[in-house]
């Protein structure tokens, strides 16, 4: 692990069910496993990312409060029983309500620059899990204040016009509020390499957004769903430890250190081709991945967090 990354990814698509939230949790659990201390913010009144990891809804205050109180993030994250290194600010149904919340005088594109002032300081990278609706003020939220946006399709063509949907979105909003977002990669998940319909995928990813398509591809595997239902990921049960996906989610997280690393390089369309041979981890012990306890020695400060709520 290098230099403190301290970026921010939005993941998205405008169409559900194109495996947004497997992703977020999967790559932040491989950033994890890699050293690199990962936030996940739950921005989906469905909760996708909490209940993946099996925080249960309406145990604990998360984003709503974050968006509509003084509320730190370190005061509101969930670090027990998650991927190593890995935190969460958990979403509930209530955040459908978020717009008669907020003042009407409130800047709804800019309710995120507060919490994640705070939280750079303290992670690498931290995840707005977005839902799937373009005019959703949390998604307006996280276009308006992200450095990057991940995309994620399946071999789908109700995916494929989510893609594109979310390129506009992008385009207007580098145009109008956030000139620095730019695209960090497309994932392709849930692919069965054995289809035309992910070639065609494939393709058109490649003439639509040049250099964006990562070499690593997220194929099908019932074991997703399945750890899910258990509200973890691969990476915290023992069973799944060499299973194929988890080593695509780890070359995969690889090249979006890569990518974020090198931005600059990478934007210039400069940056040479992530060398997959060179990605090596060594596999920990134990059912699941708890937080170390060098981790949590780390924790971040909350008299810092508090003083710089009130700058």
């Amino acid at each position: 692990m290098g230099r403190k990354l301290r970026t921010v990814i939005a993941v998205g698509n405008q169409k559900g069910g194109v495996g947004k939230t497997t992703n977020t949790v999967h790559v932040a659990a491989a950033l994890g496993e890699r050293g690199y201390r990962c936030l996940i913010i739950d921005l989906d009144p469905s909760a996708g990312a909490t209940r993946h990891l099996g925080v249960p809804l309406q145990s604990f205050a998360g984003t709503l409060e974050l968006l509509t109180t003084d509320e730190t993030p370190q005061a509101l994250i969930i670090t027990k029983k998650l991927p190593r290194r890995v935190h969460l600010i958990p979403s509930r149904p209530q955040l459908a309500e978020l717009d008669s919340m907020l003042s009407k005088f409130d800047d709804k594109t800019q309710i995120l620059e507060r919490p994640l002032k705070l939280a750079r300081r303290h992670y690498d990278f931290i995840f707005l899990d977005t839902p799937p609706s373009a005019g959703a003020t949390t998604t307006v939220a996280a276009y308006s204040s992200a450095d990057w946006f991940l995309l994620s399709v399946f071999p789908h063509p109700l995916s494929l016009s989510g893609l594109n949907e979310a390129l506009k979105d992008i385009a207007d909003v580098r145009q109008r509020r956030n000139p620095e977002l730019e695209i960090l990669g497309v994932i392709l998940s849930c692919v069965d390499t054995r289809t035309r319909m992910a070639a065609e995928l494939e393709s058109i990813v490649a003439q639509s957004l040049p250099r964006r398509a990562f070499q690593t591809v997220i194929t099908q595997a019932i074991a997703l769903p399945d750890c899910s239902g258990k509200g973890k990921t691969l990476f915290q049960l023992k069973q799944f430890a060499e299973h194929k996906v988890v080593e695509q989610y780890r070359r995969l997280a690889a090249e979006v250190e890569y990518r974020v690393e090198h931005r600059d390089a990478f934007l210039e369309g400069v940056l040479a081709p992530f060398d997959l041979s060179t990605v090596a981890f060594v596999t920990e012990e134990g059912p699941e991945l708890e937080a170390s306890s060098e981790f949590e020695e780390e924790e971040p400060d909350v008299d810092e967090l508090s003083m710089a709520a009130k700058e």
